[in-house]
């Protein structure tokens, strides 16, 4: 594969051992923009202190692309929205996430034995109003949620 090549591939993350979640690395799709620079395709769902469109720098390692270091940001932010089993109740859910549908928002789903949203919040959205819409949801009862990476100035 050249520089040139735009096709999508897994970069890897090593999120470490001590993890609430388990998983000690997670991948995700990222464009391959040249020189080991990668921009990112989707929002992770457990890598910290990055968000969807951001960059990344890498290393291959033994077939792997893995992500070694930071590159410039998107100004797009990662919220992550958990919901247990027991607790699922897809009206509410539906109810508590349609103001941050309608201010931009969208998200990545998971089922990991839990319901896992991985949130982006364009740089485009007021990342105050999508905050607050975040705990209105936690409050009621919808689900909790966590801060991946605030990428708004």
């Amino acid at each position: 594969m050249n520089a040139t090549d735009n096709r999508m591939q897994k970069v890897i993350f090593d999120l470490g051992s001590e993890t609430w979640h388990g998983y000690s690395t997670e991948s995700v799709w990222a464009t391959n923009r040249g020189s080991g620079v990668y921009q990112l395709e989707n929002s992770p769902f457990f890598a910290k202190g990055v968000s969807f469109k951001d960059t990344v720098i890498t290393s291959q390692f033994e077939g792997q692309i893995k992500v070694i270091g930071l590159g410039p940001k998107s100004g797009h932010s990662t919220y992550r929205i958990l919901v247990s089993q027991d607790k699922h109740d897809p009206v509410l859910f539906g109810k508590s996430w349609e103001p941050l549908e309608r201010l931009g928002c969208s998200y990545e789903h998971g089922d990991f034995g839990y319901q896992l949203y991985a949130v982006d919040v364009p740089e485009s959205v007021d990342i105050e109003s999508a905050y607050a819409f975040l705990e209105r949801g936690e409050q009621k009862g919808a689900w909790d949620f966590e801060e991946g990476h605030c990428g708004h100035l």
